[in-house]
């Protein structure tokens, strides 16, 4: 069954409500959304929006957990989309595959997010996919890093955070990632 836009808001409120230490519960219903409490996702249909209270939580919760100034990233958005497994996308001047590994994709050279279906508003996992790919735009976006992969260990381990403050305990391969973090040397060697 595809959401409805009133669903997806709905969600949006009760993620809120969940997000937000010292929020009563009857405030959810003091919400309201519409198409322009949405996220721009280019192409989608209303079964895979974004809402704005998500987004604009996330982007709240990076604030409070790391000294990246989000301002821009509050006020612009990165564009964002959502592909398949199999899909080809335009990814930093090159066409991506992607495949059944991937769950989100940052190009930071458009500021702009993939996010791989099946994604779910509903689902606190694949918020955590959106949240780590917003974080590597404050990455990016406030410091130079060594290498491309270099934010990635940081990335992760603040998604693992949020997960853990929303008691989902994921089995990350931190060995796999911290290959994938580690900068060459300048002799070549990682």
């Amino acid at each position: 069954m595809v959401p409805t836009l009133r669903q997806v808001c709905y969600a949006a409120a009760l993620t809120a409500v969940t997000l937000l230490p010292g929020t009563a519960p009857g405030q959810a219903s003091k919400l309201h959304c519409s198409s322009t409490h949405l996220v721009q996702v280019e192409g989608s249909d209303a079964a895979f929006l974004v809402p704005r209270t998500l987004y604009d939580q996330l982007v709240g919760w990076i604030a409070l957990h790391t000294f990246y100034d989000v301002l821009e990233l509050y006020k612009a958005p990165p564009s964002l989309s959502f592909c398949k497994v199999g899909d080809l996308v335009a990814y930093e001047g090159r066409d991506l595959l992607v495949e059944p590994a991937l769950q989100a994709a940052y190009d930071v050279d458009r500021r702009h997010i993939y996010l791989v279906h099946p994604w779910s508003v509903f689902d606190l996992f694949d918020q955590s996919v959106l949240l780590h790919e917003l974080i590597h735009d404050a990455q990016l976006s406030n410091r130079d890093w060594d290498c491309p992969g270099a934010p990635e260990l940081e990335a992760y381990l603040l998604q693992d955070q949020w997960l853990v403050q929303h008691g989902i305990a994921y089995n990350f391969d931190w060995s796999a990632i911290l290959r994938r973090s580690t900068c060459p040397d300048d002799t070549g060697q990682e």
